[in-house]
C-alpha cells in the first residue's frame, strides 16, 4: 500500500494493499478502494464510495458527494465504480438518492473525461465514454458502449441505448435508441453509428438489419406499438432484440426524427 503522508483517510474505509493514494487526497466514511487503484493528488472521495480494481482517479476529481436533490436527508446512499475506469480531472460524480436503488453505478472500463458531471442515481454501462464537459442529469441510464460528446447535456431520466453516439453540445431531452448517431441542439438522428458498430464487431448482415429497424422507427406514420410489431418481422439477431426492448421500455419521448 502506498498512501502519502498528507492523505486523510477515515478509519472506517478499506484501502487495498496495492492501491496508491497521492498527496492531499481525502477519503471519507465507508469507502472501499480496490486493488491497483490510483487516486491522484487532491482528489476528494466523500463517503460510501466503492472503486473497482485498476481504476484511475485523476487530480481534483470529486466522487461520492451528497446528491443534489432536495429530498435527500443524509441517508447512507452509495456510489459504485467498476474496474479499470478512468475518471479525469475535476469531474464530480454524486451518490444516489433513496428514490431508486440508493446507488449511482458505473460499470467497467468507463472513461469519464475532464469536467464531466454525473448526477445522482445514474446507471452507466460498461465501456461508456463521457467526453469533456458532458452534463448528465440525475436518474439517467446510459447503456454499454455509448459515447456522449463534449458539453452535451442530458436531461434527468434520459435513457441512452447501447452503442449510440450523441454529438458534442447536444441537448438531449428524449430517449436515444441503441446504435444510432444523433446530434444537434434540436436533437436529430443522423444515421447509424456505423464506426462504433464496426469497432465492436457487429457483422454486415446484422448492421443491415439494424438499418432496417431504424427505418421502421423513423416512419412517423407508425405508432410506437406498430414499430414494435414490425420489428418482430426482422431477423431476430440479439441486436434487434435489444433495439426492440429499448423501445418497449422507454418511458420518455423517443427520438424518431
Amino acid at each position: 500500500m502506498s498512501i502519502h503522508k498528507t492523505a486523510e483517510i477515515d478509519s472506517s474505509s478499506e484501502i487495498s494493499d496495492t492501491a496508491i493514494i497521492e498527496a492531499g487526497v481525502y477519503i471519507g466514511k465507508g469507502c472501499k478502494i480496490g486493488d491497483n487503484v490510483w487516486v491522484g493528488r487532491n482528489s476528494y472521495i466523500d463517503k460510501y464510495t466503492e472503486i473497482g480494481e485498476g481504476t484511475k482517479v485523476y487530480p481534483g476529481a470529486h466522487l461520492g458527494a451528497d446528491p443534489q436533490d432536495y429530498s435527500y436527508k443524509g441517508e447512507d446512499t452509495k456510489l459504485k465504480i467498476g474496474k479499470n475506469c478512468i475518471i479525469r480531472e475535476c469531474s464530480p460524480i454524486h451518490r444516489g438518492t433513496t428514490k431508486e436503488s440508493w446507488e449511482t453505478v458505473l460499470g467497467d472500463n468507463v472513461f469519464i473525461m475532464t469536467l464531466t458531471h454525473l448526477g445522482h442515481d445514474c446507471i452507466v454501462g460498461d465501456d461508456v465514454i463521457l467526453s469533456t464537459g458532458a452534463m448528465v442529469g440525475g436518474h439517467s441510464h446510459i447503456d454499454k458502449g455509448a459515447i456522449i460528446g463534449g458539453c452535451a447535456a442530458l436531461h434527468q431520466f434520459v435513457y441512452i441505448g447501447s452503442y449510440a453516439m450523441v454529438g458534442g453540445a447536444a441537448a438531449v431531452r428524449v430517449d436515444v435508441p441503441p446504435y444510432i448517431l444523433a446530434s444537434g441542439n434540436d436533437l436529430e438522428i443522423q444515421g447509424l453509428n456505423v464506426v462504433g458498430l464496426k469497432r465492436n464487431g457487429i457483422k454486415p448482415p446484422v448492421r443491415a438489419e439494424i438499418k432496417s429497424a431504424l427505418g421502421i422507427l423513423m416512419d412517423l406514420s407508425l405508432s410506437k406499438n406498430d414499430v414494435v410489431d414490425k420489428l418482430y418481422n426482422l431477423t431476430q439477431y440479439e441486436e434487434i432484440k435489444i433495439f426492440r426492448d429499448f423501445i418497449i421500455n422507454s418511458k420518455r419521448p423517443l427520438l424518431r426524427k
